[in-house]
Formats: C-alpha cells, structure tokens, sequence
C-alpha cells in the first residue's frame, strides 16, 4: 500500500513547475486586467452609460479567461 507522503509529493511536483505547487497563475491574463481597467477609466471619465461598461467588464472577462486559458 503506498504512503499518503507520496500522494502528497505527487501531486505537488504535478503541476511540473518543480515542486511549486500552488495553482494555475493569471498568465497572460495581466495584459487584459490592465487593458480592461484603463479602458474602464476611460468609459467612467467619458460618462459612458451603464450598458457599455457592463459589455466591457463581460468582454474583459471572457477575453481574461481565454487568454488564461492559452498561456497555461
């Protein structure tokens, strides 16, 4: 029967970052957080209606996810 110490050190070094453990990091995802926040500031300080920054923040997150999703 194998020792649960193993499981544990397997599902460490899985990942194959060398022991690091932890989960998935944002990847490129920081480029689109920082784009999304800009163009956010710009929507607020043009008095863009509540409608473009909803499409905004939705395309961001959809844009954050699937950059997140190709730099893993």
């Amino acid at each position: 029967m194998s020792d649960m110490d193993d499981f544990y050190i397997y599902k460490l070094t899985n990942s194959g970052s060398g022991g690091s453990g932890g989960g998935k990091g944002f990847g490129c995802g920081w480029i689109v957080i920082v784009l999304v926040v800009i163009l956010l500031l710009f929507f607020l300080a043009g008095g863009a209606g509540w409608d473009a920054i909803e499409s905004l923040l939705a395309v961001g997150l959809l844009a954050f996810l699937f950059f997140r999703w190709i730099s893993t």
